[in-house]
C-alpha cells in the first residue's frame, strides 16, 4: 500500500494492491480518503476527486469540530461542574479552586492542559473503581489504559487489559460507572450473551439510564 497526500484538498490517497476500483469515503478520523488500484495514474485520481467535489464539500460541511476547551467554558469532570479560567501566571498547570479550573501558561497550551487534567482525573477514578468491581466477581485486571477513541467507549482484551475513552470523564459519573462495569463484566464473559448481562446487573443498576444518556448525548463527547 502506498500513501499520497493531496495537500490542496487535504485528501489522503491510498494505492492498494487489491483494489479493483476507486473508493471515496470519510474515515473515522474525519479525513477524506480515496482508495485506488496500485498502478492507477495519480492525475486520473486527482481528476476523479475534482469530479466528486460536491460530495467532498458536503462531507466536510457535516464534520463536527474536534472537542476542545476554551477560557470561560463550563465543563463537568466526574460530575463536578467547573468553569475554565485561564490564569497565565498561576504556579500549577491546572488547579481547582472552588468551582473553577485554573489553567496556567500561554493560551496556546490551554486545550492540552485541560485535556491532560480530564484524562488524569478519569484514569485515577477508573483505577479505583474497576479493581473494586473486578474483586466482586473474582477477577483481576491486568492493565487499565485511556484511549482517544471515537468508535467505542471501552474494550476488554483477552489479556485482561481494559481500555476506556478518556472523554467519559466529561459525562455524568453514573455513565462512566456503567461503562466501567460493562468492561469489567467482560473479564468473566467475553461476549454480550445473557450471562454477560447478568454479570453487568451484579455490578451496576445504571445500565438503562446510562445507555439512554449515551444515545442522546454521546455524540457531544466525540
Amino acid at each position: 500500500m502506498n500513501k499520497i497526500i493531496c495537500q490542496e484538498q487535504k485528501i489522503i490517497i491510498y494505492r492498494r494492491l487489491n483494489a479493483r476500483g476507486l473508493r471515496l469515503r470519510l474515515n473515522r478520523q474525519g479525513e477524506i480518503v480515496l482508495s485506488i488500484p496500485f498502478f492507477y495514474p495519480k492525475r486520473m485520481a486527482l481528476s476523479f476527486i475534482k469530479d466528486h467535489q460536491d460530495w467532498i464539500d458536503k462531507q466536510k460541511a457535516r464534520l463536527k469540530p474536534a472537542l476542545s476547551f476554551s477560557d470561560g467554558q463550563e465543563i463537568s469532570v466526574l460530575g463536578q461542574q467547573l468553569q475554565i479560567r485561564h490564569i497565565p501566571d498561576a504556579h500549577f498547570a491546572t488547579h481547582i479552586e472552588g468551582n473553577e479550573l485554573h489553567v496556567s501558561g500561554d493560551s496556546a497550551f490551554l486545550n492540552r492542559r485541560v485535556t491532560d487534567f480530564v484524562r488524569a482525573q478519569t484514569l485515577s477514578y477508573i483505577h479505583q473503581k474497576a479493581p473494586e468491581l473486578a474483586t466482586r466477581i473474582g477477577k483481576k485486571i491486568n492493565r487499565i489504559s485511556l484511549k482517544d477513541t471515537t468508535s467505542r467507549w471501552g474494550s476488554c482484551s483477552g489479556k485482561k487489559n481494559l481500555n476506556f475513552c478518556w472523554r467519559l470523564g466529561l459525562a455524568p459519573q453514573f455513565v462512566l460507572d456503567y461503562i466501567i462495569a460493562h468492561e469489567v463484566a467482560h473479564l468473566a464473559e467475553m461476549n454480550h450473551g445473557p450471562r454477560f448481562w447478568r454479570v453487568v446487573s451484579q455490578l451496576t443498576d445504571e445500565r438503562s439510564t446510562a445507555e439512554i444518556w449515551l444515545r442522546r448525548h454521546g455524540s457531544e463527547l466525540r
